[in-house]
């Protein structure tokens, strides 16, 4: 094998890896994502991700008392799901009907992944 072919496999090979390695962290995203679903509590930084919203809005509704959280150690700041589900109701634009059949459709989605995990 010339050193020209070598080189080509290499290329080739490595492009299947990137390929492989963007499907692997595409599909841990959608995992972490679905991990929402289970817990109850939620960090800062996941709760920043849940509701799509950068570290300085987030701080910004926190030091305002404007979201509901809780500092157990005074120091590290969680979130409880279910909490921050009814604060985005409340806050939205949304009649309560359609703000309700939001949280069931989430709801029904998260107990579907978890009777999936299960089985």
């Amino acid at each position: 094998m010339t050193k020209r072919n070598t080189e080509n496999e290499n290329t080739i090979l490595c492009s299947t890896c990137l390929l492989k390695l963007s499907y692997i962290i595409a599909r841990m995203e959608k995992i972490e994502k679905a991990l929402y679903c289970i817990k109850g509590t939620l960090n800062f930084k996941e709760a920043r991700e849940y509701l799509d919203l950068s570290n300085s809005q987030l701080y910004k509704l926190t030091r305002n008392g404007d979201i509901p959280y809780y500092k157990p150690t005074g120091k590290l700041i969680y979130f409880n799901k279910q909490e921050l589900d009814e604060w985005v109701c409340r806050n939205s634009s949304e009649t309560n009907a359609e703000c309700e059949k939001t949280i069931a459709e989430t709801d029904k989605g998260c107990a579907y992944h978890n009777e999936k995990s299960k089985g």
